[in-house]
């Protein structure tokens, strides 16, 4: 592939001209900024047939190789995945600043519809309820995602050659770098000292988790699919945390890429001795799908309500139910069977997706 080039008004955070990019000799028009965060920016552009995307900028301080090693993992994630409830990258470039610093670029989908969050602050400001059958829909297309993530294939991989050895970016003097030429690298870098807990009774299987399931974090197609996206934090999901050293590395990790009303509790108070699991999206799961009924996270409305610290409410997994709500039993047993607090006691993302559909079913058969 070949390196980003003429990129005018390099810097763009503001947009004070229409700066002009080119990705393989395709011009692209920068049109605003659509947010920001850390290291990185994701500005709207335009391509000259007038298609929009997402074009994510992160910078990476010279000598900050965890910075690239992040921005690496989020690009091979891109790629890793095959699910239309999982957004892909378009195309993606390194540029090697002046100072030695690096610039990376991620061309992906632009949603005119939104966000999920989009949608629940609409509900809110406009004082409405969304109606249980379109919340259950929703959340299914968000559980499929999060099943081609815990149900990742270790044996079948095709997309290995495009994934990038972030040592070789390191290394690299170039002032552009191209993806495809770059060794294979399976790297967690969602912690650097924990392991894989060697406990999968299925060797074909390599599960990943997302880390930072929210409603920012889900898309809406112009179909209507919720797509996960922004998977910066996505890692493999099984980690064997061995001393308060491994213990303390992750929970200041989680702290800085896990959103606190949507972290699991275990991420909150890292034990010396433990198994981290994919089971922490099943948490965020359960959050996610109340913030899709009552218009926030449980310990957002704990917090907000009672003046709690939210920190202690997840970790002792207090929150209440709104009262005379008008949703099904099943859907509540739904949010509570995710939301416990020993994560080995949370069903899997197979027994979240069929207690889903049964509640879909119940719901479409009273509608008859």
């Amino acid at each position: 592939m070949d390196e980003l080039i003429s990129l005018f008004c390099g810097c763009f955070p503001g947009i004070s001209k229409t700066p002009i990019l080119k990705i393989n000799n395709a011009k692209f028009k920068i049109l605003k900024l659509l947010g920001e965060g850390g290291f990185s920016y994701v500005y709207l552009v335009e391509a000259s047939n007038g298609g929009k995307y997402a074009l994510k900028k992160i910078r990476c301080p010279y000598g900050s190789t965890e910075t690239v090693k992040s921005a690496i993992n989020e690009i091979n994630n891109y790629n890793e995945f095959h699910s239309p409830y999982i957004i892909r990258s378009i195309d993606s470039s390194i540029i090697e600043e002046k100072d030695g610093s690096k610039t990376i670029y991620i061309l992906l989908p632009f949603f005119e519809k939104g966000s999920l969050q989009d949608l629940i602050v609409d509900l809110v400001i406009n004082n409405q309820k969304v109606k249980e059958i379109d919340a259950i829909r929703t959340f299914i297309g968000i559980a499929r995602g999060l099943q081609a993530m815990h149900r990742h294939s270790n044996n079948v991989n095709v997309n290995k050659n495009k994934k990038i050895n972030y040592r070789d970016i390191i290394k690299s003097t170039t002032g552009g770098i191209s993806l495809e030429t770059l060794e294979i690298n399976n790297s967690d870098a969602f912690i650097n000292s924990g392991n894989d807990d060697g406990n999968d009774n299925d060797n074909d299987y390599m599960p990943y988790s997302h880390r930072d399931l929210k409603p920012a974090n889900v898309m809406i197609s112009k179909d209507g699919i919720p797509v996960l996206c922004d998977l910066g934090s996505c890692s493999k999901a099984r980690i064997h945390i061995k001393n308060r050293n491994e213990a303390m590395k992750l929970q200041d990790l989680a702290a800085e890429v896990c959103t606190l009303p949507y972290r699991a509790p275990e991420l909150l108070d890292v034990s010396s001795n433990c198994f981290i699991t994919e089971k922490t999206d099943i948490w965020s799961l359960g959050c996610l799908l109340f913030a899709i009924l009552f218009g926030t996270s449980p310990f957002e409305k704990e917090e907000a309500e009672s003046g709690a610290s939210m920190s202690l409410a997840i970790s002792s997994g207090s929150y209440s139910i709104p009262n005379n709500n008008s949703y099904s039993k099943d859907i509540i047993e739904l949010i509570k069977s995710c939301l416990n607090v020993e994560a080995t006691s949370r069903p899997d993302i197979e027994e979240v997706l069929s207690k889903s559909l049964e509640i879909q079913t119940k719901l479409e058969q009273q509608r008859l």
